[in-house]
């Protein structure tokens, strides 16, 4: 009978456990606003993935290039991004998104950033996703990364030249 009364109890302790955890990961690591695009990861780093000029655990891609306006690339973008679980946008101008992705389990975020250019009439896309803690991230960042551009050099957009407004 002893055994039965302990098992609903180690029960409460591992939930309570599990959700201040939960806690101190959220108020120790709030959403930051990031309004500059990172120009790297950390060399080494195993948390952190790119695609643009400093191109890290990328699938090899240094840039995604669209024969479609930078307006229609970065909704492509944001519908992509909302598409997806526990996420959500922190800040959107016209030129860049930040988007934070939330693990199921331990409720890490994950830092998601888009920005956009025109270069030689075409939109230009480069996207950053890096975890707040750890130093590893099971290649999941790379994962999104690779999945984001999959997905949008798989999808068909409306064809224009890429201007600066």
């Amino acid at each position: 009978m002893k055994d039965a009364k302990k098992k609903p109890i180690f029960a409460l302790g591992a939930l309570v456990i599990y959700l201040m955890s939960i806690i101190t990961i959220q108020i120790a690591w709030p959403d930051p606003e990031i309004s500059n695009f990172p120009k790297s990861c950390p060399e080494e780093s195993l948390n952190c993935s790119m695609i643009g000029p400093n191109s890290h655990r990328s699938g090899g891609l240094n840039e995604l290039r669209f024969n479609s306006s930078l307006e229609t690339t970065m909704s492509e973008t944001n519908n992509w991004i909302e598409n997806h679980p526990r996420t959500k946008v922190i800040s959107e101008a016209d030129n860049q998104t930040h988007a934070v992705f939330t693990t199921m389990l331990l409720r890490f975020n994950d830092d998601f950033l888009v920005s956009g250019f025109c270069e030689d009439g075409q939109t230009v896309i480069h996207v950053y996703s890096s975890s707040r803690q750890g130093i590893s991230d099971l290649g999941l960042n790379k994962e999104r990364v690779i999945s984001f551009a999959e997905h949008m050099l798989s999808i068909e957009m409306a064809t224009s030249e890429c201007t600066v407004a």
